[in-house]
């Protein structure tokens, strides 16, 4: 407000009227203390609403979807028959760690499932948080398994979070995602986000919220805040990434799939052997279906790792 809004004071007060300082004696200090603490609380307010204009805007407090192209997703489904067959589960620049058996394969509960009312079958469980770089390497192989036995339809890329160790792994991530499949069912939680607008936590995304979900987290992770968890239908687990993220750093997700079509390269010898040893886990849970993959000679060559009988 200008000075244009008020009148002017006068130089001297009429004869009628009291002088200025006697006005003011007039007026009760209890008056005048609450006239203070409201102009206080407009001022205050004031400053937030300023503050907030000019927040800076990169540290947004919202999970963005960001879906994976088409030809994207078709690469990765597509990786061909002969590289998962050449690489086997030979890296021997990075060495992979192996899925190991709950209570022996066969001995413990199967974890099964239904999608809208449809058949009962096995579970494959991913407990991650985009932020977590382990988990972002093993989304890598998780997904190229899976798509050998289904689809997805709706795939998010991600990044894993720039302020930890093996900071910037290109990845996805399963919030959000949409997987269809004759074989088998993916259940997934990502914990937390890649977000972390104050700089003292990452934002909350899900939970385990189904009574086999939390049993997993609470059996087999090494706590509830370490990223990520594999549960292949409460037979086989890993607690860890298959390999180290540093195989994926500096490089896109387009360009790692790129990748995936030279079996000697070591990013793809890591990547594809985590995958056919994923993928012979799957296999133990479905009578060994599809045929064409469960059959093939790299998940022959992890059955031989794992020591998990061959099909007949």
């Amino acid at each position: 407000m200008s000075s244009t809004d008020f009148e002017p004071a006068p130089t001297s007060a009429p004869e009628d009227l009291p002088a200025a300082g006697s006005r003011l004696r007039q007026v009760p200090r209890r008056y005048l203390a609450l006239g203070l603490i409201v102009v206080a609380i407009f001022l205050l307010g004031a400053l937030v609403l300023v503050r907030d204009h000019y927040a800076p805007t990169s540290s947004p407090t919202t999970e963005t979807f960001n879906p994976a192209s088409p030809s994207l997703v078709t690469t990765l489904a597509t990786v061909p028959e002969a590289v998962y067959d050449a690489v086997g589960v030979s890296s021997p620049a990075n060495p992979i760690t192996p899925l190991r058996p709950t209570t022996g394969t066969g001995t413990a509960p199967m974890w099964m499932a239904t999608v809208n009312g449809g058949p009962q079958e096995p579970v494959v469980f991913f407990y991650g948080a985009e932020f977590a770089p382990y988990a972002a390497a093993e989304r890598w192989p998780l997904v190229l398994a899976l798509s050998r036995f289904g689809t997805f339809r709706q795939l998010g890329l991600m990044q894993s979070s720039a302020t930890t160790a093996f900071a910037n792994v290109s990845t996805f991530t399963f919030y959000d995602s949409y997987y269809t499949s004759r074989y088998v069912i993916l259940e997934q939680v990502e914990r937390y986000s890649s977000l972390n607008p104050t700089g003292a936590r990452y934002l909350s995304l899900q939970q385990p919220d189904t009574p086999n979900q939390r049993a997993a987290v609470s059996g087999y992770a090494a706590t509830a805040t370490t990223f990520p968890l594999l549960d292949v239908g409460n037979r086989w687990v890993l607690n860890a990434s298959s390999f180290t993220p540093g195989v994926l750093l500096g490089l896109t997700q387009d360009q790692i799939a790129g990748d995936l079509s030279s079996p000697l390269s070591p990013l793809t010898q890591a990547v594809i052997s985590a995958t056919n040893e994923i993928t012979a886990t799957i296999c133990t849970l479905d009578g060994q279906k599809p045929a064409g993959v469960c059959e093939s000679r790299g998940v022959l060559a992890a059955d031989q790792l794992l020591k998990i009988t061959p099909p007949a």
